[in-house]
Formats: C-alpha cells, structure tokens, sequence
C-alpha cells in the first residue's frame, strides 16, 4: 500500500523539479536573449542635441586653447586673469547651451541638471581666480556633492561622457 503513495510523491517531485528547471531556463533565456536593458538614465533620447552641444563646446575649447597656458603664467595673478577670460567663455557657452533647441522634455530635464553643474563649476573657477590674487599659489577648490561622493565636475563630465561629448568636459585649463 505504500508504495503507490510513494510513487505518487515520486512523480510530482519529479514534476516540482522540471517545472522548476524549465522555469529557470524560460528566466534566463528572457534575460539574455529577449530583454533589453534601458541604458544609462542620463543618456540622452534626441542624439542630436548632443552632437549641436558637441559642436558649440569644441569651439570653446578650441578659443581656450588659444590662451596662455597656466604653466606659462608669470605670476598666480596672471594666471587668475587667464582663467576668468576661459571662464567668460565657458560662461557664454552654458548660456548657450541653456537656449539649444532640441531634446524631449526628458532631455531638458537631465540638460537643466547638467547646466547646475556648469554653475557650479564656473563659480568653482571664479573662486580659484579670487584666491589666487588674494592667496597667492593655491590648488584649486571643487565643491563637493551634497552626498560626497565626488564634485560637481566630475558628475558634469560623466553626463558628457554617457553622450559622446568629449568637448563639453571641463577643459582642465588651471
């Protein structure tokens, strides 16, 4: 009498353990081969804004290039004056890219976020030129994020890397 009970429990283990293998099988199968992943959420939906961005931010970088370098700066006060005139022209370039036209309003929303950034670094650069005039030869001050993880420069050039913007990052010019 026992053994049919025992066949029974036999058959729907069995039954239990293949429903469970092809339940992990139709799982990975969906994962690797029919799902695709979102992508990176700060990665831009209309492309061509960035590349409009790419074209204004090269040249920018293209008229820095064409100041002094800070190395051959005489004094931290001349080097102050090379660094507000970049920071006029990154100045002009976020107002720039503030009226761009383009993107969906998602993109204008990760846009709008990525110019705070752009604020916060060019007081970040007009504070540097404050103290080199004031104190002389000094490293440079990157406010930090809220959260402390990293600068607000370094969020701004993950945003320009994720959307093929090399120009846009921080030209490194002080």
């Amino acid at each position: 009498m026992n053994q049919p009970v025992n066949r029974t429990r036999d058959r729907v283990a069995r039954t239990a353990i293949l429903v469970l293998v092809l339940a992990l099988l139709a799982f990975w199968a969906w994962a690797f081969v029919i799902y695709e992943p979102p992508g990176n959420p700060d990665r831009l939906e209309d492309r061509a804004w960035p590349t409009a961005a790419e074209q204004r931010c090269a040249r920018a970088v293209g008229a820095i290039g064409d100041l002094p370098a800070a190395s051959q700066s005489p004094s931290p006060g001349h080097r102050a004056d090379v660094i507000d005139e970049a920071t006029e022209i990154l100045d002009q370039l976020a107002d720039d890219l503030a009226v761009l036209p383009g993107g969906t309003d998602d993109d204008r929303v990760l846009v709008g976020k990525w110019l705070d950034d752009w604020a916060v670094y060019l007081g970040d650069r007009a504070t540097h030129a404050h103290r080199l005039r004031t104190e002389g030869d000094v490293r440079p001050y990157l406010t930090a994020l809220p959260s402390g993880a990293g600068s607000h420069v370094e969020r701004m050039n993950g945003f320009a890397r994720v959307n093929d913007m090399e120009s846009c990052l921080d030209p490194g010019d002080f």
